[in-house]
């Protein structure tokens, strides 16, 4: 679904989108045969998982797939931090959320982090009425133009949803993002240098796939930002490498090869969550 069933390690969540479109398309198929539709079925998603598992391309893509099929007007999609959202007074928390809506007008919002409602003093109870009034009041314009991604940590989201049964009957949907394995990881990087256009050789292939394997069994995070801080490293590799030739041919420009890749991705700082955002991230 939206260019997501053939990427590394994210099928399972392909087939989950899917799904949930088809429920809401023969709902827009009743609606265009002039049948009335009683109790719509929201829109709204529930992603789950750690960073680099994917949540960032998945939403992308979650846009792309209601736009093609008419259920949001445009297929535009925008990331706001939770944090971003909070504030102590009711009034001004609220007007936060509104303002994040109006970034997408027809697309799709998704809050990152959100489990971080859950450590406040109020475990997020007023950041969750917050939500609850805006999606009530986009109900009430009739014609629903927003989708919202409530995306974070499994165990203090799920416990965010559980305190707030009404809101979570507004978010039907619930898909986790298990991480990567290496052999996924060294998958997704020949898939991020193709995108850039670049060539692997097999041996840097080869090489990409080591490097990423001893990678992750030392931080078992299943986190594809590994792939994309060896791809960051091996290109600045490969610049170094082909900028000192003298007349370089179009294979050699693209080509990256193992000597581009560095023995050990270089983790200067632990991977983050908000590192890079996008891809399949």
């Amino acid at each position: 679904m939206g260019g997501l069933a053939g990427l590394p390690g994210l099928t399972a969540v392909s087939d989950q989108l899917a799904a949930r479109i088809t429920v809401l398309q023969a709902e827009q198929a009743r609606r265009d045969a002039g049948m009335e539709v009683r109790g719509p079925a929201w829109k709204n998603l529930v992603f789950t998982g750690g960073p680099g598992t994917g949540k960032s391309r998945a939403a992308a893509a979650a846009a792309r797939g209601y736009r093609d099929l008419g259920l949001l007007p445009l297929g535009h999609m925008a990331e706001v931090a939770a944090a971003d959202l909070v504030d102590p007074k009711p009034g001004e928390a609220a007007r936060l959320v509104g303002e994040a809506a109006w970034l997408v007008p027809g697309g799709v919002l998704m809050i990152t982090d959100a489990h971080a409602w859950y450590d406040l003093p109020d475990h997020g109870r007023q950041m969750l009425r917050c939500l609850y009034q805006l999606l009530t009041q986009i109900r009430d314009r009739v014609r629903e133009d927003l989708l919202v991604i409530l995306a974070g940590q499994v165990y203090p989201l799920g416990e965010l949803l559980r305190a707030s049964p009404a809101l979570a009957a507004r978010f039907p949907v619930v898909i986790d993002f298990p991480g990567y394995t290496a052999d996924e990881l060294a998958a997704i990087f020949a898939t991020l240098a193709e995108e850039a256009g670049f060539t692997l050789t097999p041996a840097a292939a080869r090489k990409a796939a080591t490097v990423l394997g001893q990678a992750e069994s030392r931080h078992r995070s299943g986190n594809a930002r590994l792939a994309v801080r060896l791809l960051d490293q091996a290109t600045s590799g490969q610049a170094r490498r082909i900028t000192a030739l003298p007349a370089p041919d179009l294979a050699t420009l693209s080509a990256i090869s193992p000597a581009d890749i560095p023995g050990h991705i270089h983790l200067d700082e632990p991977v983050t969550d908000d590192e890079r955002p996008g891809q399949y991230l």
